[in-house]
């Protein structure tokens, strides 16, 4: 039995997927297919992706990363981070509610808001009416 998954950089042709998973989190449709990187699943089929942002410091940003829910639980999440990092070299993003103990885990640590670029983090959570619930918190890999 091969691999469950593999990732490739996301296509054209993956847009309505990535959209649609996209959509079943409360997120607006992804801007193209430039710094996504996709699991496919062995028919080629996404089952999760991470897009990368960069601040004007050129550090990257998870903006966002997205496993569909059937596939949760089989290392989907954690090798999409893996793989940005390897890339990368640092990480940054705004983790929200239970993601930050997924984020801990894989070795992300908090972050002041001062060192965080907005921008290419995420929305702008000062004046996010669900603040409270979300519980958002900077974190940094690097």
């Amino acid at each position: 039995m091969g691999a469950l998954f593999s990732l490739r950089d996301a296509q054209p042709g993956d847009m309505e997927h990535l959209d649609y998973f996209a959509s079943l989190e409360g997120m607006d449709a992804l801007p193209g297919c430039e710094r996504i990187r996709v699991a496919v699943n062995e028919q080629g089929e996404p089952v999760g992706f991470c897009r990368l942002d960069a601040d004007e410091n050129g550090v990257a940003y998870v903006n966002p990363i997205v496993v569909f829910d059937t596939w949760r639980g089989y290392g989907v999440g954690r090798a999409l981070i893996e793989d940005a990092w390897s890339r990368e070299g640092e990480l940054r993003l705004v983790a929200r509610g239970q993601s930050v103990g997924f984020y801990e885990k894989l070795g992300f640590k908090p972050l002041s808001w001062d060192e965080v670029d907005l921008k290419a983090a995420s929305e702008d959570c000062d004046n996010c009416p669900v603040r409270e619930e979300c519980g958002p918190l900077p974190m940094r890999l690097a």
